[in-house]
């Protein structure tokens, strides 16, 4: 997949470039595939972000936000459940020379990362070959964020991590840092900037959409990323489980303006890294939609007339719903 026939992976539209820094609404996902975005597959018509123009708003398409946080597909690995949690910091070129990461960026930057391989680190306490096949920088205010094409040593022969809607090996994002992958535990879903190794999130999993929203690590959005993640996957409890409808948008918008709050929504939570703080009211959540209470509702996050109206203390993402 050249990058002349996919001008904008990594970023949005050249024609759109910028405006996920005015106001996005985020599908969010019940089932994943990661994927990259592509002109030439148009996703679900309840799939993509909204922003807002001059003339009023506009439906970008872009992957599915899925409630995987990385979209890493390890289909050939036993045991099922098994999850890369994270690489080592440094390499092997294509002449076996050592690579370091970038410390001042996404862990994996330039052209040149192309070839060369990498360690992954497996929940099972494993280790999987990792290799660069092709890559792709972003545009727009993402124009610091490559994007990778990656395949797995797995089964005796070279898989890719990220499949398009077809199939089709994708592209991931790097990030610094590790996220615990676990469900309904004690520190699910939570992110770790001071591990000295690195994620791999495909293009539309929840951890590559907040990056490419703006919260990125390097810049200093280590609260905003992680919460944003939360807030994506509605993992209100923060314990890793998300909470979330199919088609659902939200309008997502945070405390340093980053995405700045453009549309009169209805304010559905709060979020901080550790997850919710509070909700707005029941009926105004993503969970009201299922048949699952979350087991930290109404004790631990609890409903609040004056939740989503403004920001306190680790407070840095507010969700909004559309008006019933």
């Amino acid at each position: 997949m050249a990058s002349e026939q996919y001008p904008h992976i990594g970023g949005y539209p050249s024609e759109l470039e910028g405006m996920s820094r005015t106001l996005a609404l985020v599908a969010s996902m019940w089932t994943f595939s990661g994927c990259a975005v592509n002109q030439d597959i148009s996703p679900p018509a309840d799939e993509g972000v909204i922003t807002q123009l001059d003339s009023g708003p506009t439906v970008v398409s872009l992957p599915p936000n899925g409630t995987s946080m990385t979209g890493i597909n390890l289909f050939s690995l036993p045991p099922n459940g098994i999850s890369l949690n994270g690489l080592d910091p440094t390499g092997f070129g294509t002449s076996g020379q050592p690579i370091g990461i970038s410390v001042s960026g996404p862990p994996l930057t330039g052209a040149g990362m192309v070839g060369s391989m990498w360690t992954g680190r497996l929940s099972s306490g494993g280790t999987v070959g990792l290799r660069v096949d092709a890559a792709i920088q972003g545009t727009g205010s993402n124009v610091d964020v490559w994007s990778y094409q990656i395949s797995a040593e797995l089964g005796g022969g070279w898989k890719p991590l990220c499949l398009d809607h077809a199939g089709n090996p994708s592209f991931a994002d790097s990030v610094p840092g590790t996220w615990n992958l676990g469900q309904g535990v004690a520190g699910g879903g939570s992110y770790h900037p001071e591990s000295s190794q690195f994620s791999l999130a495909c293009k539309g999993s929840s951890i590559a959409k907040c990056v490419e929203l703006g919260y990125k690590p390097w810049a200093g959005y280590d609260p905003q990323l992680a919460a944003c993640v939360r807030a994506m996957r509605a993992d209100y409890c923060g314990d890793g489980t998300p909470y979330t409808v199919n088609g659902t948008f939200i309008n997502i918008f945070d405390d340093a303006g980053i995405v700045a709050d453009a549309i009169d929504w209805v304010p559905e939570a709060v979020w901080t890294p550790a997850g919710a703080a509070c909700v707005s009211k029941k009926k105004n959540t993503r969970f009201d939609q299922l048949t699952t209470t979350p087991p930290c509702y109404p004790h631990a996050v609890k409903p609040e007339k004056s939740c989503g109206t403004a920001f306190v203390g680790d407070e840095v993402i507010i969700t909004e719903l559309a008006p019933q």
